[in-house]
């Protein structure tokens, strides 16, 4: 239902909600704290920013930030900006002739996707922080649920770098 480049975005938001204050990161910091892989990251950074959930700033202390504040930014804003369609389901899928009114299978699995877009429209990048800055919960790439994005060590390296 949701791509690997919606996953990939997601995480990418999710960082970049939990850390405001520290300035723009770069497509590297990103990638190492998200475990995205960075070529990948930067294609899809660029089409989050072209559609607004991103703004990119140039030079030294470059990099990509939120373009609004990350209440104000939805699941369903990140997915639809990169290319995942919650299609619903209007007509008979089956394409039979005089097939007005769905049946109750296509009825039902409708009626679950409205769900499913009015509740990623309902959560904001905020409602994924746990409410002191850092990440409800995020698996890390051995499959443990980690409680936070390793931003200190991204921001360590950034402010080295910076020296």
């Amino acid at each position: 239902m949701i791509s690997q480049t919606s996953e990939y975005a997601l995480r990418a938001a999710v960082y970049l909600a939990a850390r405001p204050e520290t300035g723009p990161s770069s497509a590297q910091e990103i990638s190492e704290a998200t475990r995205v892989p960075v070529g990948y990251l930067q294609k899809i950074l660029r089409m989050l920013s072209r559609h607004g959930i991103l703004t990119a700033h140039r030079g030294t202390n470059g990099g990509f930030a939120l373009a609004k504040v990350p209440s104000a930014i939805s699941v369903l804003d990140i997915l639809t900006a990169s290319d995942t369609q919650l299609q619903r389901i209007e007509r008979c899928p089956l394409g039979i002739k005089g097939h007005s009114n769905l049946c109750s299978l296509h009825k039902l699995l409708d009626a679950e996707m409205a769900r499913t877009q009015r509740t990623f429209a309902a959560t904001s990048l905020t409602d994924l922080l746990d409410g002191e800055g850092g990440v409800r919960s995020l698996c890390d790439t051995s499959g443990k649920l980690t409680t936070s994005i390793d931003v200190s060590a991204a921001d360590a390296k950034k402010k080295n770098s910076q020296s």
